[in-house]
């Protein structure tokens, strides 16, 4: 293959019939994202129902039909049942985590608990705020916090 030429792909490596992404070059792309967020449920009404309460998820009216729904925000996501042949939720495998920014994290806390959801960790005063972890109903972990930035960005020059 010829040298570099400043666009393109340097080199191609076939594996299985797919270009190995270690090996292309991504030229002229911006990947901005996550954009859309894909959560597998056990019970959809449930979780919709938590993630909107507790979460402040608005809901998409489009009709999926009743194996899943789907949210607007940034990034959006959707709840769903798992397709056939697909395990179901598995929150204690996965390491993926999720965090809801809340305006005021404390008051969150004091209504998830007084509502007997599972607290996972308790508030404390971080760099992102009050920040605190809770279960959703098929026990992912879901992180809330108040500050985008933590409290100390940008650092001093």
């Amino acid at each position: 293959m010829p040298a570099h030429t400043g666009g393109g792909l340097e080199r191609r490596r076939r594996i299985d019939g797919m270009i190995s992404l270690q090996e292309a070059e991504m030229v002229d792309v911006k990947v901005v994202g996550p954009g859309f967020i894909a959560i597998t449920v056990s019970d959809v009404r449930r979780s919709a129902a938590f993630y909107e309460e507790y979460l402040g998820a608005v809901r998409d009216p489009f009709d999926f039909g009743p194996t899943a729904v789907a949210f607007y925000g940034w990034p959006a996501f959707s709840l769903s049942a798992p397709r056939p042949g697909q395990p179901g939720p598995s929150p204690e495998t996965t390491t993926i985590a999720l965090w809801w920014r809340a305006s005021n994290g404390q008051a969150l806390f004091e209504r998830a608990k007084q509502a007997g959801v599972r607290i996972i960790r308790e508030p404390v005063d971080g760099p992102f705020g009050c920040t605190f972890t809770l279960a959703d109903p098929d026990g992912y972990r879901v992180t809330i916090y108040e500050k985008d930035q933590p409290l100390f960005w940008p650092p001093n020059s």
